[in-house]
């Protein structure tokens, strides 16, 4: 029976350990292939990711290559610096809060790039887009929104779902509640002069429903002649010192304008700069046209969420306070060695006290010793009677015959003298006497 056990736990913890190194290989899988990041994160290996052009570039050495995980306005720019803002979300109307306006707006004005690619997305046209500030506050028919990933099946849904209108005056009302209350919205077509809009819906082929691709031309003799393109969002120029250099049947798709000192780049698709796309339809000239002449590359990851949190741990290496606290566990060590280890054999007492004896004895021997001291035998009777007494003395109670049989008892006892007195006999005639008349009324 106990074999039996035995082995049963055993195979239980076996079990325990089997699921635990293979729910850690799982995650250490997960993290591996970067699934668990947002589209087009430089942290993702697989097709959606862009990882494949991080590593790519780190390699080389004529560039410094970093990914971002602070907050923005923290970020240290320079004139030499190149940013790739990737895979953004295409705002639903025309603000966007001041304060992100600004952390982009200082790295284009100390002379940076700043490249901007939006997600690939295919929406159904069924009215006009809400790119102009008189469209926003008009009714429009319902539309529906799908984030297209090239090369996955989408089926169309049967019922659209309206799209949420935008009034831009209750955005800033909106915006001065959630946000900080210092935030404040900017309009993208003043700003940087620019807005969305959308082609026709990419066709689809009856087959498996998969969408079909577009192709986005150049006109440019050092750019690739034309690109496969995955999204119907294009920009709509507003500005003169904006530059096409992709777009799809006339139709601005990439273009590019000086912001300051440096430049801005925005890109309507970013499936170019995908792992999948550098895999199987790579375009060195475009790549490196996106880099421009600048040495140091960032690949922003804080606008997908992803922030680095570091704990005390990280700090103290940061900081090389390591070696501060391994002198302090060093000295430690010495002191407990010290007080522990006696270089020099200590003195031998000369004078040995008995006091300094303890005994073995417990603590009831130890207070009979007391009272045996302090207390001779012929005494102990009258002092243990006194107390008795003294006691219950304002116990109403108490018989006073009872106190008058034992006082006499103590008396006589007291009276005799040393050879005959017996404390013993004593106290057995003073029980016999309290269990005979009793001890209270």
């Amino acid at each position: 029976m106990l074999k039996n056990r035995s082995i049963r736990t055993v195979a239980l913890i076996l079990l325990l350990i089997f699921l635990l190194v293979g729910m850690i290989h799982l995650f250490i899988l997960r993290f591996q292939a970067g699934d668990i990041y947002p589209a087009y994160s430089s942290l993702r290996s697989d097709p959606l990711g862009t990882r494949a052009l991080y590593d790519s570039l780190e390699n080389l050495n004529e560039f410094a290559v970093q990914r971002n995980f602070h907050f923005m306005h923290s970020l240290k720019i320079g004139p030499d610096m190149v940013l790739f803002y990737l895979g953004v979300e295409i705002p639903g109307h025309d603000m966007i809060p001041e304060r992100i306006s600004k952390d982009l707006d200082r790295l284009t004005e100390s002379g940076g790039r700043l490249v901007i690619s939006y997600l690939p997305v295919n929406k159904k046209i069924e009215g006009t887009p809400c790119t102009e500030k008189e469209d926003l506050n008009a009714d429009q028919p319902e539309s529906q929104t799908h984030k297209e990933i090239p090369g996955q099946n989408q089926t169309p849904e049967k019922e659209p779902t309206p799209e949420p209108q935008y009034d831009s005056d209750k955005l800033k009302d909106n915006a001065g509640e959630k946000n900080v209350p210092d935030d404040k919205l900017v309009s993208i077509r003043e700003h940087w002069g620019f807005g969305f809009s959308y082609i026709d819906n990419l066709p689809v082929q009856n087959k498996d429903q998969k969408y079909l691709t577009l192709e986005a031309t150049s006109l440019r003799p050092d750019l690739p002649a034309a690109i496969s393109w995955h999204t119907n969002l294009y920009f709509k120029v507003l500005d003169d010192s904006w530059q096409t250099l992709y777009s799809v049947d006339d139709k601005p798709v990439i273009i590019e304008r000086p912001m300051g000192k440096g430049t801005l780049v925005l890109c309507a698709d970013s499936f170019f700069i995908s792992n999948e796309a550098l895999r199987s339809e790579r375009h060195p000239q475009l790549l490196v046209w996106l880099l421009g002449r600048h040495k140091k590359i960032i690949f922003d990851e804080s606008h997908f969420g992803i922030y680095q949190h570091p704990g005390v741990a990280g700090l103290l290496r940061h900081y090389r306070f390591h070696w501060f606290f391994g002198a302090l566990t060093l000295l430690a060590l010495l002191f407990v060695w010290k007080s522990a280890v006696y270089f020099v054999p200590p003195r031998k007492q000369e004078n040995s006290s008995t006091a300094e004896v303890v005994s073995e004895k417990d603590y009831t021997q130890g207070l009979i010793a007391l009272l045996r001291r302090n207390i001779s035998g012929r005494e102990i009777l009258q002092v243990c009677g006194h107390e008795w007494e003294q006691t219950f003395k304002k116990d109403k109670r108490i018989k006073s015959g009872a106190v008058e049989h034992m006082k006499s008892i103590l008396q006589t006892e007291s009276n005799s003298s040393k050879k005959k007195s017996d404390p013993v006999t004593a106290y057995r005639k003073i029980s016999s006497v309290f269990k005979r008349i009793g001890i209270y009324t």
